[in-house]
Formats: C-alpha cells, sequence, structure tokens
C-alpha cells in the first residue's frame, strides 16, 4: 500500500513539475521577446529623432547600438531603407549592403506601410520597423537583434529554476514519504484488525492517537470488536444450552423407545411410558418452534405488521385462551380493566407475548393471578414464590434455568417482541409474596 501510494503521489509530483517548467519557460521568452520589441522601439524612435531629415550618414562607422534588456545590455543592428525598400544605410553592410533592395528576406516585410511602426518576430530574430525621413525622402528604420541573447538569458533562469525545483522535489519526496507513512501506517493497522474479524479473532485493540478521523474509526472498529465478540460467545452459549435442552427429551423418547421395543417394560406400563414419549416429543417440538421463532426476530420487514391495538382487548383474548389450563390448575385469573390505551403494534406478536408471560405465571402461581392494564401498561402478577435475588435479570438469558423452575425461551423471545415495539419490560417481586411482570408500551398519537 505504502510502494503504490507514494508512486501515485511522485508522479503527480513529477507531472506538476514538468508543467510547472514549460509554463515557466514559455512565460519568460514571452516576456522577453516582448521587452526587446519596446527597448527596440524606443531606441528606433530615439535614432530617427536625432536623424533629422538628414538621416543616419557616416559610411556605416556606426556599427549598430546597445540597449537595456532584463538587466543586461543587449546589441541591436540597424537599416535605414527608402520607401521603395532600397537600403541606404546598414550597421551589417555585408549582409545588407546600402544600394541593396530588401526582398525575400523576413525584414523585407517591415518595408512595406512605412507610415505605421511594426514588428517582426522569426525563429531567432526580433525586429521593429518605424517611419524616417532620411535625405528628405520617406523610409524607415528597422532595428533588429538575434535572440541568442534572449535564449541564453532564458537558459539561465531555467538553469536557476531547476536548481530550485530540484530542491524543492527532494524537500516534496521526504515530506511525501514522510506523510505517506503517517497515513499509510494506521491505515495498516485498521487493514489489520479487519483481516482478524474476518478470522473470528476479536482480540487486542487498535490503538491510533492521531487525533482525528481515522482515530475515531479505530475505536469504532474496536466498539464493533466487542460487540462481535459478545455476540460470538452469546452465539456459542445458545447453542451449548440448546443442544442440552434437546439432548434431555431426546434420551427419554430414546430409552422408553428402546425398552418398548426390547419388551422389557411391563404391559401395564406400556401406556405410561408413550405418554412420557408423547410429553417429550412435544416439549422437543415446542422448543424448535421457539429456535425458529427467536431466529426470526431480527427480521422485523419481513415478521411484523403494525396497526391499532387495544390492550383491554389483547389481555381479554390471552387469557381467554389460557382460560382452560388455569381451570385444570385451580388457578383462578382476575382482571383489572382501566384504560388500557391504543399501541401501534403486531396482533399476533403482542398476543403470543401475553401468553408466555401469563404461561409462566399460571406455572408458578399457587392460587391465583391479577392483571391490570392501565395507560400502555400491563401488570401480571402472581401468588407464587416470586423471582429469586439476582434472577430478574437473568432470567431473560435463554434456557436459564431457575431455582424453583424449569428453562426456556419464552422470556428472551418476550424481551425481543417487546424491544421491536419501542417499550420495556422488567421483572420483580411483590411487597407481600409472589412475583409481577411490567410490560409498557408507547401510547398511540392517534
Amino acid at each position: 500500500m505504502f510502494k503504490r501510494i507514494f508512486t501515485g503521489y511522485l508522479a503527480v509530483l513529477l507531472i506538476s513539475l514538468a508543467a510547472l517548467t514549460l509554463t515557466f519557460s514559455l512565460t519568460v521568452r514571452h516576456y522577453l521577446i516582448n521587452d526587446t520589441i519596446d527597448s527596440l522601439t524606443r531606441v528606433a524612435e530615439s535614432l530617427a529623432l536625432n536623424s533629422g531629415s538628414t538621416g543616419m550618414h557616416g559610411g556605416g562607422h556606426m556599427r549598430g547600438v546597445y540597449f537595456g534588456l532584463a538587466n543586461r545590455i543587449a546589441y541591436a543592428d540597424y537599416l535605414l531603407f527608402l520607401e521603395d525598400g532600397t537600403i541606404v544605410e546598414s550597421s551589417d553592410v555585408e549582409t545588407y549592403p546600402p544600394g541593396n533592395i530588401l526582398e525575400n528576406e523576413p525584414l523585407a516585410a517591415l518595408s512595406s506601410e512605412l507610415d505605421r511602426e511594426k514588428h517582426l518576430v522569426e525563429k531567432d530574430l526580433v525586429a521593429v520597423s518605424i517611419p524616417a525621413v532620411i535625405s528628405n525622402q520617406e523610409g524607415g528604420l528597422i532595428l533588429y537583434s538575434r535572440l541568442d541573447l534572449l535564449t541564453q538569458l532564458n537558459r539561465s533562469l531555467l538553469g536557476f529554476l531547476a536548481l530550485a525545483l530540484i530542491a524543492g522535489t527532494a524537500v516534496s519526496v521526504l515530506a511525501g514519504a514522510l506523510i505517506t507513512r503517517v497515513i499509510v501506517n494506521p491505515l495498516q493497522k485498521l487493514k489489520d484488525k479487519a483481516s482478524a474479524l474476518a478470522r473470528r479473532d476479536f482480540g487486542g485493540r487498535v490503538t491510533l492517537k492521531t487525533g482525528d478521523e481515522l482515530e475515531e474509526l479505530a475505536d469504532t472498529i474496536n466498539e464493533m470488536a466487542g460487540k462481535l465478540a459478545e455476540y460470538d460467545s452469546a452465539q456459542k452459549d445458545f447453542f451449548q444450552k440448546a443442544s442440552h435442552e434437546l439432548k434431555t427429551p431426546l434420551m427419554s423418547i430414546q430409552g422408553y423407545a428402546e425398552a418398548i421395543k426390547d419388551g422389557t417394560i411391563p404391559p401395564a406400563e406400556k401406556t405410561q411410558a408413550l405418554d412420557i414419549i408423547i410429553k417429550e416429543s412435544g416439549r422437543m417440538k415446542t422448543l424448535v418452534e421457539q429456535f425458529i421463532y427467536l431466529s426470526k426476530m431480527e427480521r422485523v420487514k419481513e415478521t411484523y405488521t403494525f396497526e391499532e391495538v387495544y390492550l383491554n382487548d389483547a389481555v381479554r383474548e390471552a387469557v381467554y385462551a389460557l382460560q382452560n389450563l388455569a381451570r385444570e390448575k385451580n388457578i383462578e385469573i382476575e382482571t383489572v380493566n382501566g384504560i388500557g390505551g391504543t399501541v401501534q403494534g403486531d396482533p399476533e406478536k403482542i398476543h403470543r407475548l401475553l401468553l408466555n408471560i401469563i404461561g409462566n405465571a399460571l406455572r408458578y402461581a399457587n392460587h391465583s393471578i391479577w392483571i391490570k392494564t392501565e395507560q400502555g401498561r400491563i401488570d401480571i402478577a402472581d401468588d407464587g414464590p416470586g423471582f429469586e435475588k439476582g434472577e430478574p435479570v437473568k432470567a431473560f438469558e435463554p434456557f436459564y434455568r431457575g431455582k424453583n423452575g424449569g428453562s426456556g425461551l419464552g422470556l428472551a423471545i418476550s424481551r425481543a417482541i417487546v424491544e421491536k415495539h419501542d417499550g420495556s419490560i422488567t421483572l420483580g417481586n411483590k411487597p407481600q409474596s409472589g412475583a409481577v411482570v411490567t410490560i409498557s408500551f408507547p401510547l398511540s398519537k392517534t
């Protein structure tokens, strides 16, 4: 990862430096050419003004002129020519001898239209032309300079730029390597931790002190690892307890079935043995149904259909469903119907919740159960032994086995249902004796 990031950074840096160098070179050349044209124009105007009406005679003794350019002295040659292009005087008589006519030359383009100033930029030449009067005849003055000096100046400036860029590049590369490592090292730690989580290795923590989003991400991953460790431990514990709960009825069923097959059970006891097999089979069926139901609790959208539920009606239906069981146990169920109110809920899930809680109360009650509804709250109390110390918290754990009772998933399912309805469920004891379960739902706003 470090190599890829650093290579990308270096590529961007080199491209940026190349673009900067090209832009600087073109800008400097453009500036120097414009500066040369301005300087030549000023000198040409001065020469034309001083020449008066007689021109610049002297038999070529004046070998060009000097002008300032970028804090340096530059040299320029000149030409005096008439309107027809005839050369009157030249500082370079070998190239432009007097008496010749300017034609087929780059400078020939400046010998026309003498009534205005013009300039010319060729590959290796810069020239300006201004009108002039030569021996009472219309003509012009051309000053031209080779671009050798401009090229030298450009190269000098590029040399200084290259030194600056080399120093800047070295600093940038070192800074980029350092910054890349500062960024990559935390990312590598986060990657290693994510890989460990994928291997179900939830131990260890990622410690980052960057003071930015990476540190926040590390804290989030550490928190996620803790939650996953808890979930993994809970899953393992769940399957262990589920295996144990299924093993007990299976052993009973297998034992009695083998005894019946082998004929070791007297004929008079066969009916009792078959009843035990049926009872344990029913218990297994109930456990399996609870397993399946609990596994679906996470899929809220698939399993829940919310609508208006009147709590008094929900309690009445649950009590009616359990009335025969209560008669068999000689337990009286007394309901105190206040204004229970209306809640947004799944009627089938709330019915199952009440069956679980009231069914548990029937299991432990001695003589009676009281159910009270009031403003989104349902209190279910019995006159049984109540909860032991610490049980109100542990009782919600799957397959928790209390001192005075069995184990199962009823309360775990009940709590999951209540939480899906944004409600709460608490367990406790009455001041005298007996357990009390309190369920609260948020009332519907409509």
